[in-house]
């Protein structure tokens, strides 16, 4: 609600100086643009983390709040200690996603004290090609249109 209200009043104060609604449109498309190519680099930034990591046996213990943050995440039980996944758990289809019957193999990071689970995995590597994508199918309508 506060990033609304912060957009309208941008947008007043932009037109009372006199800015136009073709600049303001440029604007919010560039502050999108800009968006789809942050996720990209913050997925690219997870892919390459990934690659450092060692494939381990981990058995899932429960699902709860992250010690700094305000997400659930899963958590795994490698060497007999408790380590957070990276990412948030999903807020459906808990029960059917995470088992503690069983355990399952992932990437635990010793250094930052992470794991990356399947769904993580997953996650990262469908966000970086998606995005990558969204950032050349924009690139190249942006080529097209012809500058202001």
């Amino acid at each position: 609600m506060e990033l609304v209200i912060a957009l309208i009043v941008i947008i007043v104060f932009c037109k009372i100086l006199g800015v136009s609604n073709e600049m303001l449109v440029l604007g919010g498309l560039v502050l999108i643009e800009l968006t789809i190519v942050l996720m990209m680099f913050m997925f690219a930034f997870f892919c390459v983390r990934m690659l450092f990591t060692k494939r381990t046996e981990a058995k899932f213990t429960r699902v709860d709040k992250a010690p700094k943050g305000n997400f659930k995440v899963a958590y795994y039980e490698v060497d007999g200690t408790e380590y957070p996944c990276v990412f948030p758990s999903e807020m459906i289809l808990n029960d059917k996603m995470y088992r503690t019957d069983r355990t399952c193999h992932v990437l635990f990071s010793r250094r930052s004290g992470k794991v990356f689970d399947k769904w993580t995995i997953l996650t990262c590597g469908i966000g970086f090609v998606f995005s990558a994508f969204a950032v050349f199918v924009t690139m190249q309508i942006v080529s097209v249109i012809p500058m202001i």
